[in-house]
């Protein structure tokens, strides 16, 4: 054996072993008596795989490898009468020989068997209770096979009850992962069923008396019994504007909630682009008119069909062509239809007032409405854009926003193209 790390495999595997043991043994800086162990390790009845070291390599060692057992040769003859005084017996039960250090500081602990000379029967006691494994007096060195076999068959049994521990902790964690699965399940189960409440709710207790509302105030309106004196007419028309304008918020914030909820499904088929781009600027064609504003139409010649869900994307092409009418006071609202290799680019530009950069950060959150004349002038529901950027990632897509102050705004639409 040498310092350099010299392998040594011994003996046949008797049926108590199933794999070779790992020895490494830790000599002083002036190894003695190598020679002698490695005689005495070859009459081991089980394989080993022995290393050699000196101290100062053995942090080393321990990264470089694993080992079962460290077998240490302590040449006490050195130095024994400097570290012990026969006259005062000093020394620390936790460090009852000095030169073992750097196994106490190491971690884990691996078992160590001590060769030593023959020690006292107060130093003895302290070398077990400082927690060394076993240890072999030079002089009776031929014992070290028969304690290094019991101190490794400790060691595997020590082992196979912390795998055995191990395993059960395993088996446990194994079994609360399945409890925790399904009460994950159940409680799903019950938020979707508390969730479908909650919109059965919402839409028979809030929308639908809310509709009935609206169409009588409607009825009313129109006089169809009997004729209403001015005030009576100004009175309905506020409560036709403030019903129209809560009811809107009821159908944004339900879809928001359905999404949020995981509860919106898409249905999307192959649908034709220029359809769905008429269709939407139908819907604000009357207030463009109102206010002398050109609706264009511009899709490029190689865009015909687009996979998507109709009416949804309807409901978001309308949403950003009713908010760009409604902020352009003159001039033109375009709707540019374009494709790149993997989406299809849908943009709504108008000549509006456009938004400021600090106002464009907030404007696809919730409730958040920008304060300027114009915006105050025409409030809306303040989850418009919200929902229609949410209706667009569920497309796999998005919503972004260029735009300057004074000069009109960009909202683009992407859907991923077929």
């Amino acid at each position: 054996m040498s310092n350099t790390g010299l392998t040594l495999q011994l003996g046949k595997k008797p049926d108590a072993f199933c794999d070779a043991h790992h020895l490494l043994i830790v000599t002083d800086n002036n190894p003695v008596f190598l020679q002698e162990i490695e005689q005495v390790l070859q009459q081991m009845t089980v394989e080993l795989n022995c290393h050699s070291v000196t101290c100062d390599r053995y942090s080393q060692a321990l990264s470089e490898y694993q080992y079962d057992l460290i077998l240490y040769n302590y040449c006490s003859n050195n130095n024994s009468n400097s570290y012990y005084p026969e006259s005062t017996h000093d020394y620390s039960v936790s460090h009852p020989i000095p030169e073992l250090a750097w196994w106490y500081d190491s971690s884990p602990r691996i078992p160590l068997v001590l060769i030593t000379e023959p020690l006292g029967d107060e130093m003895a006691i302290a070398c077990i209770q400082s927690g060394i494994n076993a240890y072999v007096l030079r002089h009776k060195l031929s014992s070290l096979p028969d304690i290094l076999e019991t101190r490794l068959v400790s060691c595997i049994q020590q082992q196979s009850q912390t795998f055995k521990k191990l395993s059960q902790q395993i088996n446990l964690l194994k079994q609360e992962i399945i409890k925790l699965k399904n009460q994950n399940s159940e409680l799903k189960t019950a938020d979707n069923s508390t969730n479908q409440e909650y919109f059965a709710h919402l839409n028979h207790d809030l929308r639908s008396p809310l509709a009935n509302i609206l169409q009588f105030a409607r009825m009313l309106k129109d006089e169809i019994y009997g004729k209403l004196n001015p005030k009576q007419t100004e009175y309905i028309a506020g409560i036709l504007t403030s019903g129209n304008h809560l009811y809107e918020l009821i159908n944004d914030y339900l879809d928001i909630a359905k999404i949020e909820a995981n509860h919106e499904e898409l249905y999307p088929d192959k649908v034709p682009v220029e359809d769905v781009c008429d269709a939407s600027l139908v819907m604000v064609q009357g207030k463009a008119k109102e206010k002398e504003l050109e609706l264009i139409i511009d899709i490029a010649d190689d865009i015909d069909f687009c996979y998507a869900d109709s009416l949804r994307l309807k409901q978001i092409l309308i949403n950003l062509l009713s908010n760009a009418v409604k902020f352009t006071e003159q001039g033109s609202v375009t709707l540019q239809v374009k494709a790149t290799s993997k989406m299809l680019l849908f943009s709504i530009i108008d000549t509006g007032i456009g938004i400021s950069k600090e106002d464009s950060a907030k404007l696809f959150q919730p409730f958040q409405q920008i304060n300027t004349p114009l915006h105050r002038q025409h409030k809306g529901t303040g989850l418009g854009l919200a929902l229609s950027r949410k209706l667009a990632q569920l497309h796999g897509g998005d919503i972004t926003l260029t735009s300057e102050v004074g000069k009109g705004s960009c909202f683009t639409v992407s859907i991923p193209a077929l």
